[in-house]
């Protein structure tokens, strides 16, 4: 018994993101399928299979165009801003818009790179992304480099704190910053692709 459970919820866990995904689309496809209905019965030209799957790209496609202008922007913001007053919602909307920008968006103007930093304390560390460089002069006049890191939160990412490291403190990962949010998310149980971290202590530090 308990190698049959063991093997179902190994299989469980394989397939069920598979098949939510498939049915979330198929569910998409269904929808737009039955509003194009009309138009396919008027014009039967139109009536072919997979002409929901044709509607989806084409929606998304579309999407993509008018958010590129001026007007677009301006509609879009207006939404979010809308949905970002409703409570519940809002978290959820802006959790799956954070995480999809991390996962699609061409340029990556958000997060830059996957960090280590020492934090809450020396010996201990969290994952952070870097989101800019800041330069400055102390008062005595000797210029410091600082890394700007979002430190997010387990599993909600959405949510952390702003840190300004200094360079010489910060370890890069050397991993895709989808391998090391998947680790975030997941509470370290989904481990990234490192491929050479090395010692985190010293040797992995920028400027040593």
């Amino acid at each position: 018994m308990n190698w049959l459970k063991k093997k179902f919820l190994t299989g469980l866990v394989i397939l069920l993101p598979t098949v939510v995904t498939v049915y979330v689309f198929y569910r998409l496809f269904r929808s737009v399928d039955s509003l194009l209905k009309p138009l396919a019965d008027k014009y039967p030209v139109l009536d072919i299979p997979g002409l929901g799957f044709v509607g989806v790209v084409l929606i998304i496609l579309i999407t993509g165009v008018f958010a590129g202008n001026l007007i677009g922007r301006t509609v879009i913001g207006w939404f979010e801003g809308l949905i970002e007053k409703i409570p519940m919602i809002s978290r959820i909307y802006i959790a799956i818009k954070q995480i999809s920008e991390v996962f699609f968006k061409p340029e990556r103007t958000v997060f830059k790179e996957a960090i280590l930093v020492e934090y809450p304390r020396p010996g201990i560390f969290v994952i952070g992304f870097v989101t800019s460089y800041y330069n400055f002069k102390d008062s005595d006049g000797n210029e410091r480099r600082f890394v700007n890191v979002f430190l997010p939160t387990t599993p909600n990412p959405t949510s952390g704190l702003f840190l300004m490291v200094p360079e010489e403190e910060v370890t890069p990962m050397n991993c895709t910053m989808e391998d090391a949010l998947k680790m975030v998310i997941s509470g370290g149980a989904v481990l990234p692709m490192v491929k050479s971290i090395g010692d985190i202590s010293t040797k992995g530090k920028r400027g040593s």
